[in-house]
Parts: C-alpha cells; sequence; structure tokens
C-alpha cells in the first residue's frame, strides 16, 4: 500500500483567458495594422505627388491640358451616348442585306431579245476589274478620293468639304465617303436627321471591318440610285446610252459618276444640257485629282456623250403595256 508520498498530485487547471481580453487582443492587432496601412499609404502618396510635380504646367499650357482633359471625359461620354443611338440600326446587319430583290418584270420577244420592262430596272452586276479604269477613277475623283485611305469615315474630306462650302456659302462639296452612302443605301432612310448620321457613322465601320475595299465599291455601284428608276451603274450605263459598262467611253463615264449626287437633277434623258455640264465638272474633278491630264479630258468635254431617244423605247414600253383588243 502507497503511502501519503506516493500518491500523485492533481495537475494544476488551466486558467481561461477572459473573452474581453481577446476581444481587445484583436482590436488592437486590427488598429496596428490599419495605423501601418495609413502610413504606407501616406507614403505612396507622398511619393506620387512628388513624382506628378516633374509634370506640372502652369499657364497657357495648363489651360490646354484642361481643356483636353475635359474634352476627353465628354468625348467618352459622347462615344456612349452615340452608340446607345446606333445600337438598332445595328439589328438590320442580321438579315441578308446582300440580297437584292428583283422588282422588275422583262419582256422577251420569241426570239429571247428583251422588247419591254415594267418596274424598277437593274441589271445583272459586273465585277469592278472588268469596268474601264477611267470609270472609276471618275466616281472616285467625283464622290469620294481617298476612298482607299479612310475607315469609313474620311475626316480629312469633311473638314475639306466643310471649308469649301464656308467659302462658297453654298453646299458644293458633300462629306459622306462612299462607305456612308453605301450604308445609308443598305440600311437607313434618306431622313436628315442627327439620329441617322450618328447610325451611318458607325454602320460605315462595320461595313469597312466586314468587307474589303473592292468588295464595298462593288455594293455602291450597284445599288446606287442613278435616275430613270435604274438601279446600279451597269443599268444605267443600258438604259441612258444602249451600253454594256465595260464599253462606255470617258465621256459617258463622266455623265455616269455625275448622277450620284443628284440623280433625278442630272438624269440625261430628262435634261441633258445639265447632265454635260455635270459630266464637265466630274472631268475636272478627274484632272484635279491628278488620274488624268487635262490633255487626256480635252476629246470628252468637246465631244460630250448623247442618250439613246427614250421616246422610241417608252413606244415599245407602250406596246409592251397594252391590252389586247378583246381584253
Amino acid at each position: 500500500m502507497n503511502g501519503p508520498e506516493d500518491r500523485e498530485e492533481p495537475a494544476p487547471r488551466r486558467r481561461r483567458v477572459p473573452r474581453a481580453t481577446f476581444l481587445l487582443a484583436i482590436d488592437a492587432w486590427i488598429d496596428s495594422s490599419l495605423y501601418k496601412a495609413g502610413f504606407k499609404a501616406g507614403e505612396i502618396w507622398e511619393n506620387l505627388t512628388i513624382f506628378f510635380r516633374r509634370f506640372r504646367v502652369r499657364g497657357w499650357r495648363r489651360v490646354f491640358f484642361e481643356i483636353l482633359g475635359e474634352g476627353l471625359t465628354l468625348g467618352a461620354a459622347g462615344s456612349v451616348v452615340m452608340l446607345a443611338l446606333a445600337q438598332p440600326a445595328f439589328y438590320d446587319t442580321t438579315r441578308d442585306w446582300r440580297n437584292q430583290g428583283d422588282f422588275a418584270v422583262t419582256f422577251l420577244d420569241r426570239y429571247g431579245n428583251e422588247i419591254g420592262q415594267r418596274g424598277l430596272i437593274q441589271r445583272d452586276s459586273v465585277p469592278v476589274d472588268q469596268m474601264p479604269d477611267y470609270l472609276i477613277e471618275a466616281v472616285l475623283a467625283t464622290e469620294d478620293r481617298r476612298f482607299f485611305d479612310h475607315f469609313g469615315i474620311d475626316f480629312i474630306g469633311l473638314f475639306r468639304a466643310l471649308t469649301e462650302n464656308v467659302r462658297a456659302d453654298s453646299v458644293v462639296q458633300g462629306g459622306s465617303t462612299i462607305t456612308q452612302q453605301l450604308a445609308k443605301n443598305l440600311f437607313l432612310s434618306n431622313q436628315r436627321t442627327i439620329e441617322r448620321k450618328i447610325k451611318e457613322a458607325f454602320l460605315s465601320v462595320w461595313l469597312e471591318c466586314n468587307l474589303t475595299k473592292k468588295q464595298i465599291l462593288q455594293l455602291y455601284l450597284d445599288r446606287v440610285y442613278m435616275g430613270g428608276g435604274t438601279f446600279g451603274i451597269t443599268a444605267a450605263a443600258d438604259f441612258y446610252f444602249g451600253k454594256n459598262i465595260k464599253d462606255v467611253s470617258l465621256a459617258e463615264a463622266a455623265m455616269l459618276a455625275g448622277l450620284f449626287k443628284a440623280p433625278t437633277k442630272y438624269a440625261p434623258h430628262i435634261n441633258l444640257p445639265a447632265a454635260r455640264a455635270r459630266a464637265n465638272e466630274v472631268l475636272t474633278n478627274l484632272v484635279q485629282a491628278g488620274f488624268m491630264t487635262e490633255g487626256q479630258v480635252l476629246s470628252a468635254r468637246l465631244h460630250p456623250a448623247s442618250v439613246v431617244d427614250r421616246a422610241l423605247v417608252k413606244i415599245g414600253q407602250n406596246l409592251v403595256g397594252a391590252r389586247p383588243c378583246g381584253g
């Protein structure tokens, strides 16, 4: 039997730390961390302040950078607003906008020759590469000289047109590019509103991102209204001159290129003198743009284009539209 000295003494009970003390320790740690973080942030801010003092400007330079900063801010906000306005226009890009509907009926004789047509006049597309070079140059010189240099919106051309219009105190030049005109023809109406111009600008950039320059030019030449109920430059060449677009002369090409601005006003079968005067302006544009010399266009100036006699064509169309006696 063990004696009293052999008995094990019970281990002392561990004293529990009061909860209040534990919470105080956490609070102290948080306060210390916040103080250190604030001190570090102050050091960083002071270093940044010292760094940016090197770029401090005074006088007119400060005014310039203040205006620049405000301009960038307003520009960013304006871009967001314009994008919101243009957003509905992009819904039209999801449809089959490349398909050109046929709105005409062509009448043939028993030998397959065309004797008349009813409705809008269109013709099969002719590739741009197969059209005469001077025709393409006449279109570019008149409608969009920097077509291959811009991204859908030509700010340089827009400024030049604005300057010329102010100088002439009238609208003598347009600022819209071929891409912008195509965007309007494909997706928009002819309404002269700010909203339409905003949509036109965004859709122009969209076309430039999704099509090549050659494709844009091809679509433009195939879809543009050329007066006389004709759509496309190929149909216009046949309607006004009775020719395939590949065979038009320089004088005829200049007359066709002059129709883009106002096809009804300059339609040669209605007002041949106005059409010839406009064609003469196109020839001047060719020279000013550097595509041709004055000597090369002189013959076209001296021998302006003539058009087919639409009265005879109209007689044939009336015969097509006539009803039989017993009808």
